[in-house]
């Protein structure tokens, strides 16, 4: 097992979110998210860092703590959370939209419209699980376990805001890295769900001791 590369992982600060939103562009490349352009990152990230339930985490190097390699984002509270995050900037994700939404629209206006009543697809037998929503890692930093060690960050973070689990989703096909890397972390497969276009994801969960 190759030895953990040293980083430091710390909360995300306000002048973070511009190199969490390339290391998001440069990890997913051809991803919905990503298609939807910066402006409109820049406002989720924002979303997560600065909502009372987010959890937004970034590691960088002992030796430079301003650059950014890698980030989890998410929040304990997963349908209030996007529900709040649309009332309250609304407006500013529809003007980030306006470009993406001329490019492809009817990708972009079926992607939205669903966006809309995205509620975290929560688990019914989990209802207060924290959501672990985005986890991205530079691309050339990558294979190096600090993806691990941000997911064990989130773990903690959310077991010490009283969560009893937490949940995500990944693609179901085409994407058995990313889902051998959650199983490898005690991540259960806890469900499907679809979204637009016959996409399937898959849910994992993971319980946190009390």
């Amino acid at each position: 097992m190759k030895t953990p590369t040293p980083i430091q992982i710390r909360p995300a600060q306000p002048d973070d979110i511009s190199q969490m939103v390339q290391v998001h562009l440069q990890a997913f490349p051809g991803f919905f998210l990503t298609l939807m352009g910066p402006r409109f990152l820049r406002l989720l990230y924002n979303g997560f860092l600065n909502h009372s339930s987010g959890i937004s985490l970034v590691a960088c190097p002992p030796y430079n703590a301003s650059h950014v390699l890698g980030f989890v984002a998410g929040t304990t509270q997963p349908q209030g959370f996007f529900l709040q995050l649309l009332k309250q900037h609304w407006l500013a994700f529809g003007f980030a939209s306006l470009w993406p939404l001329l490019r492809k629209p009817n990708l972009v206006l079926i992607k939205l419209w669903s966006a809309l009543f995205y509620r975290g697809e929560s688990l019914p037998d989990l209802p207060n699980a924290a959501l672990l929503s985005s986890l991205g890692v530079q691309p050339a930093a990558q294979g190096q376990q600090i993806g691990q060690q941000l997911v064990n960050a989130f773990l903690a973070h959310a077991q010490t805001a009283g969560s009893p689990a937490v949940y995500l989703t990944t693609d179901q096909s085409n994407n058995t890295k990313a889902n051998q890397f959650y199983t490898r972390l005690g991540f259960r497969l806890a469900g499907t769900c679809k979204r637009p276009h016959g996409r399937i994801l898959n849910r994992y969960s993971i319980k946190l001791n009390a």
